[in-house]
């Protein structure tokens, strides 16, 4: 297994977060998802809103909205076949974009499951 995260870095003002949205559900598909166990996409918050923060993502408000991707996958291969080939690391921004978007990749060494399980349909809007 391995856990690809995105960190994007979005323009402040609403019509550019609801277009990045609009892109991360109709654009930046899966084609073939049977390598992917799971994607997430979630909007940082701060240390008002949860005291026990210690990484903020929501530095940089004055500059633009954090929000990270996390993606787990079957591997590295599957991922990159399905969605690093695509990236382009002098492709430019997306007009959504204040700064590039910065990626990671992250290998497990323990983990633990709980009882709950992963949804098993996408979120409105998502194809």
């Amino acid at each position: 297994m391995i856990i690809v995260v995105i960190h994007w870095k979005i323009k402040r003002k609403q019509k550019w977060v609801d277009k990045f949205l609009e892109f991360w559900r109709k654009t930046a598909t899966v084609e073939d998802r049977s390598g992917l166990i799971g994607e997430f996409l979630s909007e940082g918050h701060s240390t008002a809103e949860f005291d026990w923060i210690t990484w903020p993502l929501t530095g940089c408000e004055e500059k633009y909205r954090s929000f990270v991707n996390v993606g787990f996958w079957n591997s590295a291969e599957e991922f990159q076949e399905q969605i690093g080939k695509y990236f382009k690391p002098s492709g430019g921004l997306e007009k959504f974009e204040a700064k590039p978007r910065q990626r990671t990749a992250l290998k497990p060494k323990c983990w633990r499951v709980g009882d709950n399980k992963l949804p098993i349909h996408d979120s409105g809007g998502v194809l």
